[in-house]
């Protein structure tokens, strides 16, 4: 078992020996209240950026979705008349200057979140470990007129204007904890405080978009410090994930899901934040038992030993990107691409909230 998945089986299961960490609480609840009021307090001055700023984060460790979630805002804003672009932090590689990533960069340049984004969303995308200057390098491009931040929940030199917190409908909070007890960046008040909180579920589970709120809402019950009144479950955002295909990983060839049910075993390989929603998926999809699974680091460097030679292997869209250049023997090898479609009423409560953002801003600064 990795180190990650150590710490996994506690915060998320029944384990408690990270309650060993209990007596550094306090030092990390205040550190962690102090930055957040420092940004509050700045946030009152003139606004940093001019367009408005979206943060798509979370305030727990591991995946939540949130670049499928930043590829459907893009969409979105788009057909809305916007033209976004996205920055990022750019896991896994030093980007210590603003790099503009394009859809010829490697993986092993900008990261493998900012390829599969770039050439995914088609819209400018920059990187760096500064997301300050990671959005003024963005906008010298004078056509973007919103920004799109791909996590930074906590990257409080960033002022924003809205944030989305993407919420795991299986695993929630874990124990509620801030690290390294629980595996919270920020306290489960924090909820309180966001613009909309989102999670991804599947849309094969038949259950109606009310039925999935409920869902939600219990989830959150369980933590104290969620204030589950009408003004937070309005932010609750259930969006059902989507995945209709196979995509052939050397021919960008597509092929039906039911693909998977033409071999007996698969290698179902996956180096992201929590490989067990990627293997559901395929589950629902129609994986039958007898795969195996090979569950790497979030942001792996791939290499050709990491692939079975002679089973069918099935991945995520965010490993394909590296993966795609390594000389492999096998040739039955694919990825699963995510797709998910914002509800009509949440994007028709992000279209005024950002109306009022730009009137606000225009005023501001005349």
């Amino acid at each position: 078992m990795s180190f990650e998945a150590y710490f996994n089986r506690a915060w998320y299961g029944k384990s408690k020996w990270t309650h060993l960490f209990l007596p550094l609480s306090p030092l990390v609840s205040y550190l962690v209240n102090q930055k957040r009021a420092r940004f509050l307090a700045q946030k009152k001055d003139k606004p940093q950026f001019i367009p408005p700023v979206i943060v798509v984060g979370n305030i727990t460790v591991g995946g939540t979705g949130k670049s499928p979630m930043v590829l459907a805002l893009v969409k979105a804003l788009k057909q809305a008349g916007y033209s976004p672009g996205i920055v990022s932090r750019g896991y896994g590689v030093s980007a210590t200057v603003p790099i503009l990533v394009t859809q010829k960069s490697l993986a092993s340049e900008c990261g493998d979140e900012p390829v599969m984004l770039v050439r995914r969303a088609d819209c400018p995308l920059v990187i760096c470990q500064d997301r300050v200057a990671a959005i003024n390098t963005l906008l010298m491009d004078e056509s973007i007129d919103l920004v799109i931040s791909d996590d930074g929940m906590q990257h409080y030199a960033m002022m924003r204007d809205i944030e989305f917190l993407m919420l795991d409908a299986t695993r929630g909070l874990g124990n509620g904890k801030l690290l390294p007890v629980g595996p919270l960046r920020e306290p489960v008040t924090r909820l309180n405080q966001v613009d909309f909180i989102v999670s991804l579920m599947s849309a094969d589970d038949g259950l109606s978009v009310a039925t999935r709120s409920e869902k939600l809402r219990y989830l959150l019950s369980r933590y104290d410090g969620v204030n589950l009144d009408d003004a937070l479950c309005e932010k609750l955002v259930p969006v059902p994930l989507q995945a209709s295909e196979l995509i052939h990983l050397k021919t960008g060839k597509a092929a039906p899901l039911t693909i998977l049910n033409e071999y007996p075993n698969w290698q179902i390989v996956a180096g992201i934040g929590n490989p067990e929603r990627f293997l559901n998926t395929l589950l629902e999809k129609g994986l039958k038992p007898g795969f195996k699974t090979s569950w790497f680091a979030d942001h792996h460097d791939f290499s050709e030993q990491d692939i079975s030679d002679d089973l069918p292997v099935v991945m995520t869209e965010k490993d394909a990107v590296k993966c795609k250049d390594l000389i492999l023997i096998n040739d039955n090898v694919w990825y699963l691409p995510i797709e998910v479609s914002l509800p009509k009423a949440c994007v028709d409560s992000l279209l005024l909230q950002l109306t009022k953002i730009k009137l606000e801003k225009q005023l501001v600064g005349k």
